[in-house]
């Protein structure tokens, strides 16, 4: 009775024009009647998943149940939360000219796994296992460009880490100098904002930021507002010029450009730098 109730299941005409044992049946109905896993990693239960659906194809329609079973039981060794590896190419009969492609696709998908795929992108890792596996499976049979090549191939790109985009550089510096305690533009400052408005119209920066400043004269407190004032004041001008996307910042004097005592006067570090970055 238990055979007939598994048999079944998969399907009786199936399972008669296949020849499958009924230990073999046993073993896929498992997988094909467990529920998705609640334990185990979320590479994991997406390896339960692409097992299960590869295991019930080859029982199902390829009718190859040896194959089915080896499917079956990786997959509920993932619904278990254990990790089964891709397959190797000396367990299977194939030409040797294909080796060498497989053992590389291997190489790679084990290289993408070490880099942190299975928990960068659990799903497309899973599914690139399967395939693959599926792929050497195929090639065994024969079938030297199957569907499931095809698949890792597509899938590949995916489990590869991106490369960051570079970082921002520094392409130009200006510096406006203020006088002692004051925010107000001289003359001077004046100038040299116009030949940043004319810069920024030849370099076209992707990013334009001021940064305020001042000598150690004063308390922190107050030269924090002072070096904020400043910034806002070369900002603002900027925008009446035409450039109006920056980025502005102050930091008092805890970034000197010249090294000096406390309650020190010093012009060089009364100033707003401007910064383009592209």
């Amino acid at each position: 009775m238990k055979f007939l109730h598994l048999a079944a299941a998969i399907g009786m005409t199936a399972l008669l024009g296949a020849c499958a044992t009924p230990w073999e049946v046993a073993e896929v109905n498992e997988i094909l009647e467990a529920p998705a896993p609640t334990a185990g990693s979320p590479f994991t239960k997406a390896l339960f998943t692409e097992y299960k659906a590869y295991a019930k194809h080859e029982a199902t329609v390829e009718h190859e149940w040896d194959h089915a079973v080896l499917f079956a039981r990786k997959g509920m060794a993932a619904a278990q939360g254990k990790i089964s590896d891709p397959e190797v190419t000396s367990d299977w009969p194939l030409m040797p000219d294909r080796v060498k492609e497989l053992d590389a696709a291997r190489a790679r998908l084990v290289g993408y796994f070490g880099n942190g795929a299975r928990e960068r992108v659990p799903a497309a890792a899973a599914k690139a296992q399967v395939m693959f596996d599926c792929w050497i499976e195929e090639e065994a049979e024969g079938d030297t460009n199957s569907q499931c090549r095809a698949t890792f191939l597509k899938t590949e790109p995916e489990l590869q880490v991106k490369a960051a985009a570079p970082a921002p550089k520094i392409v130009k510096t200006f510096i406006v100098y203020f006088d002692f305690n004051k925010s107000s533009l001289t003359k001077e400052a004046l100038k040299t904002l116009k030949d940043v408005a004319a810069a920024a119209g030849e370099i076209k920066p992707t990013s334009i930021y001021v940064a305020g400043h001042t000598d150690t004269v004063g308390k922190a407190g107050y030269n924090d507002k002072l070096s904020n004032a400043r910034a806002a004041a070369v900002e603002k001008q900027l925008a009446k010029m035409g450039i109006k996307s920056i980025d502005a910042k102050s930091f008092g004097f805890s970034k000197l450009a010249v090294p000096t005592k406390a309650n020190t006067k010093e012009a060089k570090n009364r100033r707003v730098e401007i910064y383009f970055e592209k």
